[in-house]
Parts: structure tokens; C-alpha cells; sequence
């Protein structure tokens, strides 16, 4: 972890007898020696829960400080900090909110206890729906942070070791009560703007974000706010962040103007898009994607928005495209395919070092443009020159169709491939073929270090397996099988459950969810009972691998028992 290292001094086991010749080592306990190394007993508490390091920081002096430092680093609500001030207490309340504040005055405030616990905070969530008050519209009113931040005596920052800040601002009030929390040492930082915050306060937060973060590396943005009402704010804070190393924006938000600031930037490898707030229609705006010259020097990582035509003439000028290792692109304007298979061989020959693919067309078209095509293997084919990939994910409306022949050319192609997903929570499944889940075979056969899969399967075929015991071939690694929308085939969970445990060598994990292209637009998730009904695949499917690795652990002790008894007969006697 970046920023200020906690050191803390080891504790020495206590002397032996009076007028004993053995060593002190000796005499104290291996546990109580190891539980005296500070690396040991933080790592221990790294793995308590919140009540058991309450506990914990009570115990002794020497665990006291480890325990607090744990409990107090991660915190997902301010109110525990100013409960150190003073109590609070509900100052109003209607139908559509309620305000906290201070039961007395700030200044009768202890700031030596509060400045105790705040330097222990090095990430913080901010919420106007606070968590701990379990009510919606519940927030601490402005000037109780302001009174603080007044008698706060240890200078003009309120936890000056944070190091991670998450803001969720939904309305005028509160807009800028950020300022007191923010630390020179802040390395992260995401901002969350609701559109009850005016365009006006929105530009007045980030021109007050300016010079108050130059450590900062990771920023983030989610906003329904158009570019057009914050871009000059912006453009002055990200010239005051001069050490940022990634910065994600919302779609339509690559201005000129931003991109010549960002660019600018020696160290950012990162500019990538937030996609919590997703927008159906295409805006022109902000997606011309032309890097100035010189620009992005260090670039490695890139996601944006636009059309086909720009995303085209972004790789044709080459520039810092070339060095990326990933590259992440949506679109939701009409392409016919032609287009899109020269847009695919475009990537292929500007960047030549891409390890990770990320391509969105969820909603790509809309009315009489919408294709009636169902994407294949075909689609993506002129992505095999890319040989380096250790990532592919695409998003499509309709489901992909493959065969089993298309899984081997991609294991051919793509040695080096971890993570394959493909359109698994499309918006409609009518379409001639679907994949079958037996597919899953093929993939164990030609593509075993796969260690996440994620398709649209056929609910109609249930495959046919031939059961074994001995765990050769298969998925070598833990895969995580994400099967999106996909219903159980047939809805024969046991027979799912025991096919995929055929197949794994360890025990995989099985999921149904969305992609976060689709998370916000009007796509039908998982249906609650197809969700309980993988869960129960899932268990089975564990089962099966505990039972094969037991039986495995059984056949090798067996095997090992015959070669002893080998060695001690000696070989058969010759005549």
C-alpha cells in the first residue's frame, strides 16, 4: 500500500526463572514468540471481522494498536468519525429526508481523540444515504463538518493519511462538504454527481478540487452531467493532478480540450470509460477520439465511445495506440459487417501487444438497423492475429454461436487466453442456433487453463457424458463458469452438475449475472429461480469434484502401498 508505512515496534518475550540456565527462547511458547512479530499479527487480524477486532483492541497493549489500526482503516460512513466529536442528533426530518447534525456545540469538541482515530483512516465511502441511519435521504448537515473543520486544530485536513476517497454527492447541500476530508496523500479518488447536483455547484467542486490532491493517481467519474456544462473545470483540475496514472470518465466526455490536458500527463497509462450511468442514444460530442501529437507517451490501457468510422481513423493515426496491452471500445451506431470485420483487422495491425479486448455492442442499433444476424466465430476471427491475448469479452444483444471446431482454432491462436466472454446476457434469444453447454467439453479439452468462461447456452440439450474418477485432463484451474442469462438446460440441474464436475479439477464456481454494459440499460437479468436453480448446480458440481480428488488421494496411496511392498518382495524369482 502506497503512502505512510505503520511500523510498529516487536514485542520481547519476557525474561525465564530467576537462576535458570535454559535459553528465553525456550521457555516462552513458539505461539506466543510467533505472536510477538508484528508482520504475524497484522496478518492474523487481517482476517477478524469488525466485532472481533473491537474486542481484540482491548486485549492488550500489544495487539491494542494493530486491532485499531484494522478496524478504523476501511470506513463506509463519516458518522463513526464524528461520533469522537460529539453525539449527533436528528435536527429535521419531513417525508423525503432527514438531517443530522451535532448535539451541542463543535467547539466543546475532544480533537485529540478525534485526531487519535481520524490519522488510523486511509479509505472512506461517503453517502448521502448513510448506511448506519438505514433511512434513504439521510445525511449530516453541512454545518456540523463545517464547525469541525473550523476547530480542527491539526491542520486544514480532517484524516490526513486517507489515501481513498468514494463520494456519492445527490444534491446542492452537500456538494462541497468533500473539501475538509480531502488529504495531500490521496492516491484514489471517485466521484459520483447526481443530476440534483446543479451544473453551477458541480463546476464549483471540481475548480475547489484543484491543487488540493497533487498525489493523486486513480480518478473516477460517474455523472449524468453533460461535458459541456463541467469540461473547463475539469480541464483545470486534472492540470493540478500531475502524477495521475489512470482517469475514467463518463461516455461522450473525450473533448479535445480534456484530451489535450490528459495527454500532457507523462505518467497516464489508463484513460478509460465509468459506465454506471449508460446512455441509449449516440451523442457526437466528446467521442472524436484524435490523440494530439506527442500526447499519451505512457498509454497502455484505453477505453472510449464512438462510431465505427472515428474508432477506425483513431487506429489508422497510430500513435500511442500502438503500445497498448488493452483496449476497450462501444458503440451503439449501425455497422454493417463489413465495417466491422475491417474495424476488427484495423486493431489487429495497430496494436500488435494487446493482451486485453473488451469490445461493447449492446444496443448497437436500433428501428429497421437492427441485424437479424446472431454473431459467430466469424465475427471475431479477425481478432486471431492478436496472439498476445490474455482477455476477450464482447457484448452483443444477440447470443454467440459456436461449434466445437471454432473453440480449437482459438486455442491455436490464443495460447495465453485466461478470460473468454462471450454476449452471455443478451436481450433476446431468437436466433436459428444456440450453443450447447457439451461445448464446455471441448473447451476443457483444448482450453484448460481457462480461468473464466462466460456464455449464452441452449436451454434445450442436455449433454452426454461418460462419468470417470481419475482427474486427468479438464480445467486445471478454478474456473468461474458465468452463464448470464442462460436458463438449466431442461432444468436438469443434477444432470448439469455432474457433466461440469466431469470436467473441472477443481471445484468451479458458477455465476449469473450482467455485464456492466447491460446493467443499466433495460435488459432482463437472471430470473431468481434460474439463479437458484445454477446455485444448485453449482453445489453439485463441487460435490463431484470432492469425490474425484478423495478418490484420487485414495488411487495414488494405493499405487504408493504396491511400490513399497514391490521393493521390500524384491523382483520374481527367475528358473
Amino acid at each position: 500500500m502506497a503512502g505512510t508505512k505503520r511500523t510498529y515496534a516487536s514485542r520481547k518475550p519476557s525474561n525465564g526463572p530467576k537462576g535458570s540456565k535454559e535459553p528465553v527462547s525456550s521457555l516462552v511458547p513458539a505461539t506466543t514468540r510467533c505472536l510477538a512479530i508484528p508482520e504475524i499479527v497484522i496478518t492474523v487480524l487481517s482476517l477478524c471481522s469488525k466485532s472481533d477486532l473491537a474486542h481484540l483492541a482491548r486485549t492488550c497493549r500489544h495487539w491494542s494498536a494493530c486491532a485499531l489500526d484494522q478496524l478504523w482503516e476501511e470506513l463506509d460512513s463519516i458518522v463513526p468519525l464524528l461520533v469522537l466529536v460529539r453525539p449527533l442528533r436528528l435536527a429535521l426530518e419531513t417525508e423525503y429526508m432527514s438531517k443530522w447534525e451535532f448535539d451541542g456545540n463543535a467547539a466543546d469538541a475532544d480533537c485529540n481523540r478525534f485526531r487519535e482515530y481520524a490519522s488510523r483512516v486511509r479509505s472512506l465511502k461517503y453517502d448521502e444515504n448513510d448506511p448506519i441511519f438505514k433511512k434513504e435521504n439521510s445525511f449530516i448537515a453541512v454545518p456540523a463538518i463545517q464547525g469541525l473543520a473550523v476547530v480542527h486544530p491539526f491542520g486544514s485536513s480532517l484524516l490526513p493519511e486517507l489515501q481513498r476517497l468514494s463520494w456519492c454527492c445527490n444534491s446542492d447541500e452537500t456538494g462541497l462538504s468533500i473539501l475538509p476530508f480531502l488529504s495531500p496523500s490521496l492516491h484514489d479518488m471517485y466521484l459520483d454527481i447526481e443530476l440534483s447536483l446543479s451544473a453551477e455547484n458541480f463546476q464549483r467542486l471540481l475548480r475547489s478540487l484543484a491543487h488540493r490532491t497533487p498525489e493523486l493517481q486513480n480518478f473516477c467519474l460517474s455523472t449524468r452531467h453533460n461535458v459541456s456544462n463541467v469540461n473547463d473545470a475539469l480541464v483545470h483540475f486534472f492540470r493540478s493532478t500531475p502524477k495521475l496514472r489512470s482517469v475514467a470518465v463518463p461516455q461522450y466526455y473525450h473533448t479535445p480540450e480534456l484530451l489535450g490536458t490528459l495527454g500532457r500527463l507523462e505518467g497516464l497509462e489508463g484513460l478509460e470509460t465509468d459506465w454506471l450511468y449508460t446512455k441509449p442514444q449516440y451523442v457526437e460530442k466528446g467521442t472524436a477520439l484524435l490523440f494530439p501529437r506527442g500526447s499519451f507517451s505512457a498509454l497502455k490501457r484505453l477505453h472510449f465511445h464512438s462510431s465505427l468510422e472515428l474508432a477506425t481513423l483513431l487506429l489508422k493515426n497510430a500513435g500511442p495506440i500502438s503500445q497498448l496491452n488493452e483496449l476497450g471500445f462501444s458503440s451503439r451506431k449501425f455497422w454493417p459487417s463489413k465495417s466491422l470485420k475491417n474495424f476488427l483487422l484495423s486493431i489487429g495491425r495497430a496494436c500488435p501487444y494487446l493482451e486485453v479486448l473488451l469490445l461493447n455492442f449492446c444496443e448497437v442499433a436500433t428501428g429497421d438497423d437492427t441485424p437479424d444476424d446472431a454473431p459467430t466465430f466469424e465475427t471475431i476471427r479477425p481478432c486471431l492475429s492478436l496472439t498476445r491475448l490474455r482477455e476477450l469479452k464482447v457484448g452483443w444483444d444477440l447470443p454467440f454461436y459456436l461449434e466445437d471446431a471454432d473453440v480449437w482454432v482459438m486455442s491455436q491462436a490464443w495460447k495465453n487466453l485466461r478470460i473468454l466472454r462471450l454476449s452471455s446476457d443478451p436481450d433476446s434469444d431468437e436466433v436459428p442456433h444456440l450453443t450447447s453447454i457439451a461445448i464446455l467439453q471441448t473447451f476443457s479439452q483444448a482450453m484448460p487453463d481457462l480461468e473464466y468462461l462466460s456464455l449464452y447456452f441452449d436451454q434445450q440439450h442436455v449433454p452426454r457424458f461418460t462419468p470417470h474418477l481419475e482427474l486427468r485432463g479438464g480445467f486445471r484451474f478454478r474456473l468461474e463458469l458465468d452463464v448470464g442469462n442462460s436458463a438449466v438446460p431442461d432444468g436438469e440441474d443434477h444432470a448439469i452438475g455432474f457433466f461440469i464436475g466431469s470436467l473441472c479439477q477443481q471445484c468451479p464456481t458458477i455465476t449469473a449475472t450482467q455485464t456492466h454494459w447491460t446493467e443499466s440499460l433495460e435488459f432482463v437479468g437472471p430470473e431468481e429461480e434460474e439463479i437458484e436453480k445454477w446455485a444448485r448446480v453449482e453445489k453439485l458440481t463441487g460435490m463431484i469434484c470432492e469425490s474425484r480428488r478423495a478418490m484420487k488421494t485414495t488411487i495414488e496411496t494405493l499405487r504408493s502401498r504396491v511400490a513399497t511392498l514391490e521393493q521390500m518382495i524384491g523382483p520374481p524369482a527367475t528358473s
